[in-house]
């Protein structure tokens, strides 16, 4: 505490001593923090601000990473001629210039290769350069963007008229929301979600929290709005010092080390975050970027999206190139552009200084996603809103899902129009444990295009296939072996149950007698393993002929009955289960390393196939799918999948498939690779 008071004298002796000089006029300032003469009138409303009714539509705040038409600055500038230029490449400039200096601007646009074709000048007095704090905030209204104006925090009415100049220039409806407030206190998600620091509580006390919920809810359609303490313990406690929305369910915030006396603070807010529910219901994916603060100035969370690049301020500190790299790991697919500056302060960089313009004819797609764990079925069901805001016709051809299955190349399925600018497609359903993952991409006659999630391929939706009904999961191994006497105590590994993946079943002995028993005599197998059941035959006394008994296997749904049948004959026993002598025999050595050998039979001619699968039931591996000879065969498996690719240690199923030729057989063995 001593410290952040400390550095408040600090900057009030300096505007003591430079007021009468260098700030002698009043109306240009340009920075965050407050001259004297504002010091002085800072509980000053700027202008009488007129509220208004709140908008009626389906109102939806935009957010920052959504399609944007331009972006807004002001001249003179805060932010170098560099960035200008690259922005002007791609989109709109609009630049707030008195109409005095604009001469001056655009010579200066032309003499740095900006894009004149793509500028716009807006003839408006400001006070500063930050215009993300008294900039509007744009709104989607029964789909047609419009402007939400509040009374700006600062005493600065040049600045504070500029929501309604930029109104008026656009040709859009502007709404009054009597909330004191400032652009770089406020990030919101496009979703009807929004964040700020408890700094808004303590600029509007005549509100409680529940009347500020309930006018960001009536103006911006901020269904939850989470407000939290400011871990950066600074004059200005704006969140876009120390956190922003990457997207709908991704947060960034800053990190210090654990000596800094924040780091608390900075922890808590994260970990508030990472226990939150995004709109798209999974909990937010929380990002660290390290923002340690000091002299150069870190100010990594103060960036500008816009469109498909990301604009992060760089100071020459040693953090700068860590800083980049945390971008380009939580943002694939988006180009990152480190804009190195010597006018960038930890309270004040290029976010301050930028404000994007909604695309009044985007082309919106709204879509919930799915996400984590999806039952098995049939088919997966994407549904999505599809508006575009110009008023042009889609093309039909390019309404489509793209989707892939565990990474392979991406196939597309279209969209069909269900009524009222929803459209429909089908993801065939796939086994369980697979990987899905899909993006929806949409095109209409503006030349507009647009992927959900707003990056498409770079970073899809992804799910996984879980609980696969049974009996899909269960395989009975049954096995046919003739024993010599005249040894009168046999044991022998009679049966194997497998359960691939799904529920777990249960086993039991239905009738026993003297001369037999089993082991373990009942039990219940997990999905994804598979166990032995040792039957002890005692032929002793036993006189010829057939004995019998029967193992039965039950889950909730489905009963299924397998014979065990004991045949004496002289000298002989005949063990066997359903009576067929197609047997997959197992693989030897078992445990392996590196290769193993695959025994099986065949009672006849006939079409197999014979694989390796993982214990979620993914295949990796083909050994032979087509025609083989009746007789006993042996193949090797070197512990590669089928892409050459050496598989971890682990435990692996060889299953044998046969259905033709009057044979009906399935066979799992249990195989175990150890390195």
């Amino acid at each position: 505490m001593i410290k952040k008071i400390s550095i408040y004298f600090l900057i009030f002796l300096n505007f003591l001593l430079i007021a009468d000089d260098v700030y002698s006029d009043r109306d240009v300032f340009p920075y965050h923090y407050l001259n004297f003469h504002e010091y002085l009138q800072k509980e000053y409303r700027n202008r009488d601000f007129q509220p208004t009714d709140p908008p009626t539509g389906d109102v939806r705040q935009t957010s920052e990473f959504e399609q944007m038409e331009g972006v807004l600055i002001r001249y003179p500038l805060g932010i170098p001629l560099s960035v200008v230029a690259e922005m002007s490449q791609d989109t709109k400039v609009y630049t707030v210039v008195s109409s005095g200096s604009q001469t001056s601007c655009e010579t200066q646009y032309q003499n740095n290769g900006v894009n004149m074709a793509n500028c716009e000048f807006i003839n408006a007095p400001t006070n500063s350069w930050c215009i993300r704090d008294y900039r509007p905030w744009f709104i989607s209204n029964d789909n047609q963007i419009e402007l939400v104006d509040f009374p700006y925090n600062r005493p600065r009415p040049l600045d504070d008229e500029i929501p309604i100049v930029v109104a008026n220039y656009l040709g859009i409806n502007y709404y009054g929301m009597d909330l004191e407030a400032t652009g770089g206190n406020h990030m919101c998600d496009g979703n009807y979600i929004g964040a700020a620091t408890d700094l808004i509580y303590e600029e509007n006390t005549n509100l409680t929290p529940n009347q500020i919920d309930q006018l960001v809810l009536d103006y911006l359609g901020l269904q939850e709005f989470h407000v939290t303490i400011d871990p950066l313990d600074d004059y200005i406690k704006h969140i876009d010092c120390w956190g922003k929305f990457l997207d709908v369910d991704k947060v960034l915030i800053g990190q210090v080390p654990e000596s800094d006396y924040r780091y608390a603070d900075f922890e808590f807010v994260a970990n508030y975050f990472e226990n939150q529910v995004s709109a798209w219901g999974n909990n937010y994916q929380v990002f660290r970027i390290y923002t340690p603060g000091g002299y150069p100035a870190t100010p990594y969370t103060n960036s500008l999206i816009l469109n498909n690049k990301v604009f992060v301020p760089l100071s020459g500190s040693q953090w700068d190139d860590e800083a980049i790299a945390t971008y380009e790991s939580a943002m694939p697919g988006y180009e990152i552009i480190g804009v190195q500056y010597g006018d960038w302060y930890n309270t004040d960089a290029l976010h301050c200084r930028t404000r994007g313009v909604a695309d009044r004819g985007m082309l919106y797609i709204h879509h919930q996603p799915l996400l984590g764990d999806q039952d098995f079925q049939d088919s997966y069901t994407i549904e999505a809103e599809i508006v575009p805001f110009s008023g042009e016709n889609l093309y039909n051809d390019s309404l489509l899902v793209y989707y892939r299955i565990d990474g392979s190349d991406y196939v597309s399925t279209p969209l069909i129009s269900i009524g009222n600018d929803v459209y429909s497609a089908e993801i065939p359903g796939q086994s369980q444990g697979t990987l899905i993952e899909y993006y929806i991409h949409a095109a209409d006659m503006s030349g507009r295009s647009a992927n959900h999630p707003i990056i498409g391929q770079f970073e899809p939706h992804d799910f996984t296939v879980v609980n696969q009904p049974f009996p899909a999961e269960l395989i009975v191994d049954p096995i046919a072996i003739i024993i010599e006497l005249p040894q009168n105590t046999v044991d022998i590994t009679l049966l194997e149950l497998s359960n691939i993946g799904g529920m777990s079943l249960s086993y039991n002995l239905s009738e026993q007698a003297d001369w037999l028993s089993i082991n373990p005599i009942s039990g219940t197998i997990p999905a994804g393993s598979a166990e032995d059941i040792v039957l002890t035959f005692d032929t002793n006394g036993l006189v010829s002929g057939d004995y019998s008994c029967e193992i039965i296997i039950t889950d909730d749904r489905e009963e299924t009955i397998v014979p065990v049948t004991l045949t004496v004959t002289g000298t002989e026993a005949n063990i066997m289960i359903s009576g067929s002598e197609t047997i997959l025999l197992g693989s030897h050595p078992n445990p392996f390393n590196p290769s193993t050998t695959i025994i099986f039979n065949l009672e006849m001619n006939a079409k197999i196939h014979l694989g390796i699968y993982n214990v979620k039931g993914q295949k990796l591996r083909t050994l032979i799918n087509g025609n083989c000879a009746a007789g006993l065969h042996q193949i090797v498996w070197n512990g590669l999948d089928d892409e050459g690719r050496n598989v971890s240690s682990g435990v692996y199923f060889t299953i044998l498939n046969i259905d033709e030729s009057g044979i009906n057989y399935i066979s799992v063995k249990k195989v175990i690779l150890l390195k």
